[in-house]
């Protein structure tokens, strides 16, 4: 691409980054109000509430941060922004729920989106996916704070390296500790779809609240995440 074609279409690009970005934020939005009605029995709430991950916090030109005079400018369009989520079943009094000893927490919900390329350890797709995933992480402190287990499995699952098996459109594997400096010993399961077959309310619980709260409320009765 010519420096004349960047220029082109650099007006219009920014705009749809803008628009994808809306788009997502207004995707989490409307999970967190979905997922507190209780369907299947299982009420879940967003953790943390305020915030969501990414891939990073800051954008570098080279040796450069675009920089404010007071704080790094967050201007870029991260590859990845995840939000986890709780079964409200496991509070138990009014502790943040960030707080929580990760052994009072069996299972680990997590919705995450991803544009689709570029990540050293996923193939590149034709378009950007929505990963949903429950997981039961085993942390080797069992009294880590939930917020540390959600940082470590944003950090070190790794789906199409620890792939154990596919079922029923879930993906199944484990955690190797020690490796990409996890210190988890559990299990997940994982949904990936494109991003681009969520386009209304109904498909938003077709793909994503209904298969994640029918597999909490059957885990909750005694199946394996394994499978």
């Amino acid at each position: 691409m010519t420096g004349k074609d960047i220029m082109d279409r650099a007006t219009e690009s920014y705009k749809v980054m803008l628009a994808y970005q809306d788009w997502v934020e207004n995707l989490f939005r409307t999970l967190d109000n979905k997922f507190a009605l209780g369907l299947n029995g299982k009420k879940l709430s967003p953790m943390p509430k305020t915030k969501l991950f990414v891939t990073s916090t800051n954008y570098l030109l080279y040796n450069y941060a675009i920089y404010n005079g007071q704080e790094v400018y967050n201007t870029w369009l991260p590859p990845w922004v995840g939000r986890f989520y709780i079964d409200m079943d496991y509070l138990v009094d009014d502790s943040p729920l960030e707080d929580y000893p990760a052994k009072q927490v069996q299972y680990i919900t997590f919705v995450w989106t991803w544009l689709g390329s570029k990540d050293e350890y996923v193939a590149d797709t034709d378009g950007p996916e929505c990963w949903v995933g429950i997981v039961e992480p085993k942390p080797t402190d069992p009294e880590s704070r939930v917020y540390d287990v959600a940082g470590e499995i944003w950090k070190c699952i790794r789906v199409e390296k620890d792939a154990e098996k596919e079922s029923d459109g879930w993906i199944f594997g484990s955690f190797n500790p020690n490796s990409f400096g996890s210190e988890l010993n559990g299990f997940w399961q994982v949904r990936r779809f494109p991003l681009r077959d969520i386009s209304s309310i109904y498909q938003t619980y077709q793909l994503i609240i209904n298969p994640v709260t029918e597999k909490l409320a059957k885990l909750a009765g005694g199946e394996s995440i394994r499978g």
